[in-house]
């Protein structure tokens, strides 16, 4: 399963997560600064599926975290934070793809060898013996998702690479519980399809 991007100190538990929410509340910036070193690298990574190249994910990341900012009186206390910080970064890279995009246009570039490595989700496992092997096995899954419309490639995003349950991705999404569940399992489906020329190549 893929790996979420985390600080280096690791994740936090709730009590502690709410803790720095409280603190940015009234005014902390230390505590502010400690959820951006949290979330950062996990928005990108997320803004990556929806923008398709890393500079832009910044951008947009950047941004969430400016409207994160400016609307944290809005945040209700004792909420998870994670399904409201990635439903602004989704808003913001939505509108950001309708103002620059074309339709239908989308491409993601290869991540870099700073990045984080990714398993293929849901029990995909290629299995290559060599590095060199593995970093194609990552770059074969990235062309794949690429194929997926952005429902598809979104669900796939927040489920496998964030590891968010059900609840959450029906809050970051707004839709119901039933439909998370059918759409990934068409965006599963749909991933596997896209990659069967790949499998095919290593039996």
């Amino acid at each position: 399963m893929p790996q979420s991007a985390k600080s280096s100190s690791g994740p936090l538990n709730i009590a502690d997560e709410t803790r720095l929410i409280a603190g940015a509340k009234n005014g902390d910036p230390g505590s502010f600064e400690q959820l951006v070193d949290l979330y950062m690298g996990r928005g990108i990574q997320v803004a990556m599926g929806y923008v398709g190249n890393r500079e832009d994910a910044l951008d947009m990341a950047q941004e969430t975290f400016y409207r994160v900012y400016k609307s944290l009186d809005r945040f209700r206390d004792g909420e998870p934070f994670a399904p409201w910080f990635f439903r602004i970064l989704r808003n913001a890279c939505l509108n950001f793809i309708a103002k620059h995009r074309k339709p239908g246009h989308f491409s993601l570039q290869a991540k870099s060898e700073e990045e984080s490595d990714y398993d293929l989700p849901d029990g995909i496992n290629l299995g290559p013996p060599s590095q060199v092997e593995m970093q194609e096995s990552h770059r074969q899954f990235w062309r794949a998702l690429e194929k997926l419309g952005m429902n598809h490639r979104e669900i796939i995003m927040l489920r496998h690479f964030e590891e968010l349950d059900y609840a959450a991705i029906a809050k970051v999404l707004d839709i119901p519980i039933g439909t998370v569940m059918s759409r990934l399992y068409h965006a599963r489906q749909k991933l596997r399809l896209a990659l069967e020329p790949y499998m095919e190549g290593q039996l």
